[in-house]
């Protein structure tokens, strides 16, 4: 393609040749000046609008001042601090519900009943939060819906916790353990017998746990030494009170080891098996009142005599 146009006083002619390639290259030319004038205005735009009007930038382009951004990402550390404080408080009360599971463990299972048998693993597991129904939560509302469900769950798991340790607190002043801790063997039960002096039928509110003389006895449980005597049938007696109105007798000792108004553990070595007062060998005379009434000992001992 030519071009002939006409110039100048004297009428001088011009000519211009247009091939496909000059039409091409012009064309290309044209779009790329149109492309990096709109580029150029929309960036002019964008930030006239964050000068003058940033909530409309946000809405247009997802732009976020320096500040804004800044601001941003503190927000997610705290949330993350947050969550990881709530995982440590998580492990401190799994700590002590598993601490609270072994005391538990020892106490429902005195050693004296389970000397020869394999001591049971604790058990355990993974907690996992149930699955939210939300398909596509952002990252800002999954991180304050997890720090939510987080803290319902550290409440829930406080509360677990206060129970176990109180429950545990508990069952540790109540006598509930062996008065020995080895060579158990009864020689009578709670009931009706016949008396080793009289041969004639009596009731025997105790158990009597026959033993060589000088073995160990031990408070069966946490309490207060209210009489350390002798007695002329119980000879060498002690009673211990306890919690929720129950009270322990101990008798028949060779020597006490605890005094009146002291205090006493559970498992706490108190005195040691003899024959005084009205017995025909060694042996401990073992009894439990609950509101000043004898009861069957079998009924709070938690071994309930499985050794026979």
């Amino acid at each position: 393609m030519q071009i002939f146009w006409v110039s100048g006083a004297v009428g001088k002619i011009h000519r211009i040749n247009l091939t496909l390639k000059h039409l091409l290259l012009g064309a290309c030319a044209f779009a790329l000046t149109l492309i990096l004038l709109g580029v150029f205005l929309q960036y002019m735009g964008f930030q006239m609008a964050i000068e003058y009007n940033p909530q409309l930038a946000r809405k247009l382009g997802n732009v976020h001042t320096a500040v804004e951004l800044e601001n941003l990402n503190i927000f997610y550390r705290q949330k993350l601090i947050a969550i990881e404080k709530q995982v440590a408080s998580y492990q401190l009360k799994i700590n002590d519900l598993q601490t609270s599971n072994q005391k538990l463990s020892v106490l429902a299972t005195p050693p004296v009943i389970q000397k020869d048998k394999p001591r049971q693993a604790s058990v355990g597991g993974p907690f996992i939060s149930p699955t939210r129904s939300e398909s596509n939560p952002s990252l800002m509302n999954a991180l304050q819906d997890s720090l939510q469900d987080m803290k319902r769950n550290n409440e829930h798991l406080n509360k677990l916790s206060e129970h176990w340790i109180g429950y545990v607190s508990w069952l540790e002043t109540i006598p509930t353990g062996m008065p020995l801790q080895d060579r158990i063997s009864i020689s009578s039960g709670y009931g009706k017998r016949l008396d080793p002096f009289k041969n004639i039928w009596s009731e025997h509110l105790g158990v009597d746990f026959q033993a060589p003389l000088g073995t160990a006895i031990v408070s069966s449980g946490f309490g207060r030494v209210s009489k350390a005597l002798r007695d002329p049938v119980y000879g060498n007696l002690l009673v211990i009170d306890h919690r929720a109105g129950i009270q322990t007798r101990y008798a028949h000792a060779s020597e006490l080891l605890v005094t009146e108004g002291q205090e006493v553990r559970r498992g706490q070595l108190i005195a040691r098996v003899g024959s005084t007062g009205r017995a025909t060998g060694p042996h401990l005379h073992y009894e439990v009142l609950k509101d000043s009434k004898l009861i069957d000992p079998a009924q709070i001992l938690i071994g309930q005599f499985a050794s026979q």
